[in-house]
């Protein structure tokens, strides 16, 4: 007895596989209800392909080479145990029971959207990227950003790097995984303590979200081992003085300069982030407020406009320039900084390669597009804003999230204080006076 797997030729992108038994002049058929990507299959319709483009579809080819491997050591051993006859319905019935359809609802591998009850943590992630790309957001009923999509693929990308795209599964996530995982990142990659940080959070969220779905039961990674290592940053922040050096100095002979520094004064004096602060249009502005939805929560905020963003957009008519990407605007904020020569010198802390670093660098080397809305915090802070009323604009949910984020150094909230002390403006009678 034989048994035999073949495709019949298909201009589709996948085909059903179909198994023959030959015993002696005996011949049965039958189709499983497996499909496979043609890509997989020899055009002769007989056998795998063998040389197959990159690591993950070699996987999923043995996925699929796995499964009719099973099926065909089932089929041969039932074959074996019969006393009678057999026929194409007794294949056909034989296939059914090894596949169990209404046991195993995720057979399919995810190609065609569905996971293997025992699938890779890799298969999962893959799948979870690509429906991504049309899932709404339950926060704020959006499509998911492009920066999720891209921390998703980051974190994807050292996944595969450092298993060098071998299978991972979900209960290959433990502790000693947790350890190797967190060296690679350190030694190899070299990356800072809060890049790591944010590998682990969003491996810890695929982990999460397979849990939903009932795909493992692995729970090593919620152990508090299993941490989200972070640290405090250094990011720097403009003060009000800066802030008008950029609003004053001349850029009318670089427009694009110029353009960039308007934005940026928008973002300082709005709180609004970069997606946000680069997106106003004229309707977004009335009766001297600004009235926008942010993009990455949905939620709804009223800004009354500052003498500065209200200049500008007048200026501009109400339409502010074209946007550029992210990094373009980072690059050009630098020379915008450097032009209006914000050079004091700020010392840096990181963790890098598991070691501390300390760096001087003028402020101008270090400002970026966030470098606005963080501004826009710290300045309102030190003015003796409400805490609650700034946060209502940043969107920081506590207001220990909000104290790390904003950059008050320990002068600045004496003298705070001492600001604080003279609005007063009584002094203590002497005693007995």
């Amino acid at each position: 007895m034989k048994l035999f797997f073949y495709m019949r030729s298909s201009s589709s992108k996948s085909a059903k596989i179909r198994v023959r038994i030959k015993d002696g002049k005996k011949e049965l058929y039958a189709v499983t209800p497996l499909e496979i990507p043609v890509q997989y299959w020899n055009q002769n319709g007989k056998s795998y392909r063998d040389k197959i483009r990159n690591r993950i579809e070699f996987l999923e080819r043995d996925w699929y080479k796995d499964q009719l491997e099973a099926l065909a050591d089932h089929v041969k051993e039932e074959y074996l145990k019969l006393k009678w006859e057999p026929d194409s319905n007794w294949l056909t019935d034989e296939i059914n029971r090894f596949f169990k359809p209404e046991e195993k609802p995720k057979q399919e591998p995810n190609t065609s959207g569905d996971l293997s009850e025992s699938g890779s943590l890799f298969k999962f992630i893959k799948s979870y990227i690509e429906t991504s790309k049309s899932r709404i957001n339950p926060n704020n009923g959006k499509y998911i950003a492009a920066s999720t999509l891209k921390k998703y693929t980051t974190c994807f990308n050292l996944l595969k790097s450092f298993t060098d795209n071998k299978p991972l599964n979900f209960e290959d996530i433990n502790q000693e995984f947790y350890k190797n995982f967190i060296h690679y990142l350190t030694s190899e990659k070299k990356h800072k303590l809060n890049t790591i940080g944010k590998q682990i959070a969003v491996l810890k969220g695929f982990m999460n979200e397979a849990a939903e779905m009932n795909l493992h039961n692995n729970t090593s990674y919620k152990s508090r081992k299993f941490k989200i290592l972070a640290e405090e940053t250094d990011n720097i922040y403009l003060d009000e003085s800066e802030l008008t050096v950029l609003f004053e100095h001349d850029f009318s002979a670089d427009k694009k300069l110029e353009r960039v520094r308007d934005l940026f004064l928008i973002g300082a004096w709005t709180g609004c982030r970069f997606g946000d602060f680069t997106k106003i249009k004229p309707e977004n502005v009335k009766n001297g407020y600004l009235h926008i939805e942010q993009e990455k929560t949905g939620e709804y905020v009223k800004i009354p406009l500052h003498p500065v963003v209200d200049n500008i957009l007048k200026r501009y008519k109400g339409k502010l320039p074209r946007a550029i990407s992210n990094q373009k605007f980072n690059e050009y904020i630098k020379d915008v900084a450097e032009a209006a020569k914000l050079n004091k010198l700020e010392t840096i802390k990181y963790t890098k390669a598991g070691k501390r670093e300390i760096e001087t660098k003028p402020k101008h080397e270090l400002i970026s597009s966030h470098t606005a809305r963080r501004s826009f915090a710290t300045n309102l802070y030190k003015s003796n804003f409400p805490t609650i009323g700034i946060m209502k604009i940043t969107g920081h949910k506590t207001e220990k999230a909000f104290l790390k984020y904003i950059k008050v150094t320990a002068d600045e909230h004496a003298e705070m204080l001492q600001k604080h002390w003279e609005s007063y403006n009584t002094k203590p009678e002497e005693n007995g006076k």
